[in-house]
């Protein structure tokens, strides 16, 4: 934490004085990768903070655009990137757009803008979302939370009553219940399923008004700018399974995008993506299965020694709280990647 925070006060000081500019020549990078989720018109209402922190707004995502427009990056897909990692020639900077999940706004919200721009975007899809099997709990569990003025469930024997009358205090039992959940005995989706069915929600209507369905990712998928890409089936954290798991999940979402839409999938993005979750286990198992690239969460640019390391790509996350700090110490090469191997 004391590290987070002198890297968090560095960074700030060099954005606010200008200072990273001076680095802007000399870096050695050759672009970017950026690391959406949701694009989100705003309605004014209360929200929990840390949902919040993985949505932008339209006009964010044009101010991003903009941001790399006035710089003049080269706005290019996945397999242009590869192809300029592996050409050795000199080019100018590239960014490429990636949203990871698959929800129904990367349609409805960001598509329109980035169709209307000409930007071509991969989209990383868990495809539990489309089959209807896997619900999108945190954001259930806003809603709930910001309905109620207490939540009341039983799991693995025990009797929870989480008061919720302030906005305070239903951020707090956003993290308090999510962590009961994760350390449940029962597992993660049978205890979500013991904190929303006392509550008598219905969870399956909210996941179909969060998640693409496979028709709208059909009609996205088959537009040359969009490129469907594979996120697991399930988006579990890789490393806590077998290898014969994690490689089913990697595997299995794949053939599930082929068999729904004809289209392969031949890029992926590690669920959660960081180095707890993506270990030399989970790089093999994608090299293993033919993947071109693979995604993680590290922060940090795409440099040429990325040619050979396609299946471990940082990528730069985008938090419009952050404003375009994180974007500028990027594009000024002045943000470090996570870890050295990354």
């Amino acid at each position: 934490m004391a590290f987070y925070n002198v890297s968090a006060r560095w960074n700030n000081y060099l954005f606010t004085s200008g200072l990273s500019r001076l680095a802007r020549p000399f870096a050695p990078y050759m672009g970017a990768l950026l690391m959406f989720h949701r694009v989100v018109v705003p309605d004014g209402l209360p929200r929990i903070r840390l949902n919040q922190t993985y949505e932008v707004t339209p006009d964010h995502l044009r101010t991003v655009i903009a941001f790399y427009r006035q710089r003049e990056f080269d706005f290019i897909s996945l397999d242009d990137m590869i192809e300029r990692l592996q050409k050795k020639e000199k080019s100018p900077r590239f960014v490429c757009f990636t949203f990871d999940d698959g929800y129904a706004d990367t349609l409805t919200t960001a598509y329109p803008i980035l169709k209307e721009e000409g930007i071509p975007f991969c989209i990383y899809l868990t495809t539990d979302f489309p089959d209807r099997k896997a619900r999108f709990w945190w954001n259930i569990l806003e809603d709930t939370l910001l309905s109620r003025p207490e939540i009341h469930f039983s799991l693995d024997g025990k009797e929870h009553t989480i008061i919720c009358n302030s906005l305070e205090e239903k951020e707090t039992a956003f993290q308090s219940i999510c962590q009961i959940v994760l350390k449940a005995g029962c597992g993660v989706s049978a205890a979500w399923r013991a904190v929303f069915e006392p509550l008598s929600i219905d969870v399956e209507s909210a996941t179909q008004k969060l998640a693409l369905s496979w028709e709208q990712i059909n009609t996205l998928g088959h537009d040359p700018l969009v490129t469907i890409g594979a996120h697991t089936c399930s988006h579990p954290p890789l490393a806590g399974l077998t290898e014969q798991e994690a490689q089913d999940e990697m595997q299995n979402s794949r053939q599930i995008i082929w068999e729904k839409t004809g289209l392969r999938a031949e890029h992926f993005a590690y669920p959660y993506g960081s180095p707890l979750e993506v270990t030399d286990r989970e790089i093999k198992l994608a090299s293993r299965l033919g993947f071109k690239t693979a995604a993680t969460t590290n922060q940090g640019n795409v440099y040429a020694y990325h040619r050979n390391r396609l299946l471990q790509l940082p990528r730069i996350n985008i938090n419009e709280s952050e404003g375009l700090q994180t974007l500028t110490l990027a594009a000024d090469g002045c943000i470090a990647q996570t870890i050295r191997r990354f």
